[in-house]
């Protein structure tokens, strides 16, 4: 008896899980767009949804509205760079200076990448009027703390490596800084020149942590 092929678009048709995740996504790769264009308070719903290919009631479905959206960008982003650094630190077959030296590179590209200043003042900004983007924001940075130092100790296993604070104070004192500057570098333009910027994080982040070699 002859083989029955498949309908093609039944072969391709995606589990329920798998939509979701899709229409998630997308939704979160155009709210990402509208954010840094018009900022949380001026984002539309409607707009984003319409420019995704879903209607209002996709974007509530999957999300707890707009703000629920913008968390979700932010939480996304995040994790993202936590991903990048991990990557990098995860290379055991590289000394522990050179991962040093490329975790470095990466810290101060991404705290000087323009638009994630600018969703991530968007993020603080609003974290002083509401709650509960608020208690967000200190959920993420609790779990960036905690993931970060789990990093820099598996780095610090090395006797190439020096810090010269426990590794939870040298990545409150980097954030801080470097969040800071990074955006203060955004406002003023040209007062504050990027390579500027750069040059004082990368500084202070030697000044910290160093190798031997």
């Amino acid at each position: 008896m002859p083989k029955t092929t498949p309908h093609p678009s039944k072969a391709k048709r995606l589990t329920r899980e798998q939509s979701q995740a899709q229409t998630r996504a997308r939704l979160i790769e155009v709210g990402r767009r509208h954010f840094l264009r018009y900022g949380l308070g001026g984002a539309v719903a409607e707009k984003i949804a319409a420019e995704a290919g879903y209607t209002r009631g996709a974007l509530y479905a999957n999300f707890e509205g707009k703000e629920g959206l913008f968390l979700s960008v932010i939480h996304e982003q995040k994790m993202h760079h936590f991903e990048v650094f991990r990557a990098i630190l995860g290379k055991k077959h590289l000394s522990a200076t050179v991962r040093l030296q490329k975790f470095r590179s990466a810290y101060v590209d991404i705290l000087t990448d323009r638009d994630w200043i600018v969703l991530y003042t968007e993020f603080e900004a609003e974290a002083l009027r509401n709650e509960r983007v608020r208690s967000c924001i200190q959920g993420l940075h609790r779990g960036a703390i905690c993931d970060g130092i789990a990093l820099i100790e598996e780095l610090l296993a090395s006797s190439e490596i020096k810090l010269k604070m426990t590794p939870k104070e040298f990545l409150i004192v980097m954030h801080n800084f470097s969040t800071g500057m990074a955006i203060n570098q955004k406002i003023m333009g040209t007062t504050i020149p990027k390579k500027c910027a750069r040059q004082l994080i990368l500084s202070l982040f030697d000044s910290l942590i160093s190798s031997t070699k």
